[in-house]
């Protein structure tokens, strides 16, 4: 299904109970804020990646949207370097922070 919102066309997936067989072949991310309320650390968002296959989740406390590639980019490494593996695939619910030309380039 296709919908249209201002200038972007949302697709929705159907659903889907199979997984995925191998860790970090599909994660899934997304960003919430801003909070209502700030504390003296300023954080008003954070970034979520969930592996699919482990459901393993990781948390990463931001204070502008603009420190999501950055974020990503440290998890993505993380990644590599502790477990070996390179992520497959991104979900994400095509936010602005992951539409980007650094984000374009980096894939």
């Amino acid at each position: 299904m296709k919908l249209v919102y201002g200038q972007r066309i949302i697709v929705t997936f159907p659903p889907n109970n199979n997984r995925v067989n191998f860790a970090f072949s599909l994660v899934h991310s997304d960003v919430w804020g801003p909070a209502p309320n700030s504390h003296d650390n300023q954080f008003q968002y954070f970034l979520l990646f969930v592996d699919d296959f482990s459901r393993m989740t990781w948390v990463y406390f931001l204070k502008h949207k603009s420190e999501v590639p950055d974020k990503f980019y440290a998890f993505y490494q993380m990644i590599h370097t502790q477990f070996g593996k390179k992520i497959q695939v991104l979900r994400s619910d095509n936010g602005g922070e992951f539409i980007n030309k650094s984000m374009q380039e980096f894939f």
